[in-house]
């Protein structure tokens, strides 16, 4: 029996769409005190797996999950064509504007060339529904202002009334057809509902 090869199995090269160097898993961020960014959707890598470049100069990483991403997906807020997972901005500027929240971002997209739309990784997997302790009623994910709060096929600007400022009419937002109520993405997850008066 070869012993050495029992104690020190080889590392599993694994190779990714999006990067040229192979690239090998890691169970934990070895460094808790150094800001790590993961490469797919610019999010902070603080702990679990992850797959780092083999190449000593390559600060490519990619979270378990950006890693794990499918190539393309049907979106029910794009319903007329399917995206494609972008590992740059198609944009000459090197930049996109995310269609769900509003933010720019600088790596992966999922993309629609033929519409120019386009969506964060973490966006494109938000759940339609959002149960809250501090709301009585489920939130379900709107894609736009038409056809909620005032029952005609126009758009409206909804303020969210947690933080008390506007959603933008064309940025996704939760909210409660029975209360009346919006709120941010962010604000969902951060603080309480409160109820419209109207």
């Amino acid at each position: 029996t070869n012993y050495n090869q029992m104690e020190i199995p080889p590392t599993e090269e694994f190779s990714h769409f999006t990067h040229r160097h192979p690239l090998i898993k890691i169970s934990d961020i070895l460094d808790e005190e150094d800001q790590v960014i993961c490469s797919g959707c610019e999010h902070d890598l603080s702990s679990g797996p992850a797959y780092t470049c083999t190449k000593l100069n390559c600060n490519f990483i990619l979270h378990d999950s950006c890693f794990d991403l499918p190539r393309q997906i049907k979106h029910k807020s794009h319903p007329k064509h399917a995206l494609s997972l972008r590992f740059f901005p198609p944009y000459n500027d090197g930049e996109f504007t995310c269609d769900a929240c509003g933010n720019s971002g600088h790596a992966f997209t999922f993309h629609c060339d033929k519409c120019k739309f386009d969506l964060h990784v973490e966006c494109a997997s938000l759940p339609e529904i959002e149960e809250r302790e501090d709301h009585q009623h489920p939130l379900t994910l709107c894609y736009n202002s038409s056809n909620l709060f005032i029952g005609k096929e126009v758009e409206v600007d909804v303020m969210c009334y947690v933080c008390k400022n506007g959603v933008g009419k064309s940025c996704w937002f939760y909210c409660c057809l029975a209360c009346k109520c919006g709120a941010h993405l962010d604000c969902v997850s951060t603080q309480e509902i409160q109820v419209l008066d109207i």
